[in-house]
């Protein structure tokens, strides 16, 4: 397998309760995303988001799980399984800024077939 740098982004947002969902994921198959970090912020912290982080089939059952306090000021987390193609990265903020772009980064490996 070649191991190449992975470093992607996905934007939501939010509604008029400051709540909004984030996903991104690999889609070719074969590929394989590993040893991964998640940043997540928001475009402004007037009401300071939660946001949660997983990694998995779906953002209620992900596989791994990280939390945050810091969801728009920026915050990351490295607690996360590995993701295969048909699962995803998902952030998941609540409490914000209605209306303002939230951001989920994704860094770690990518193993291609």
């Amino acid at each position: 397998m070649r191991q190449l740098p992975l470093n992607v982004s996905a934007q939501v947002t939010l509604d008029g309760s400051g709540t909004g969902t984030a996903s991104i994921g690999p889609l070719s198959p074969g590929e394989v995303w590993s040893g991964l970090t998640a940043a997540v912020r928001v475009a402004t912290n007037t009401n300071e988001a939660i946001c949660t982080v997983y990694s998995g089939a779906a953002a209620t059952a992900g596989y791994g799980r990280g939390a945050t306090t810091w969801g728009s000021t920026g915050d990351s987390t490295g607690q996360l399984s590995e993701v295969r193609v048909g699962g995803r990265v998902f952030a998941v903020w609540t409490g914000g800024d209605a209306g303002q772009v939230a951001t989920l980064t994704v860094t770690g490996t990518k193993l291609v077939a």
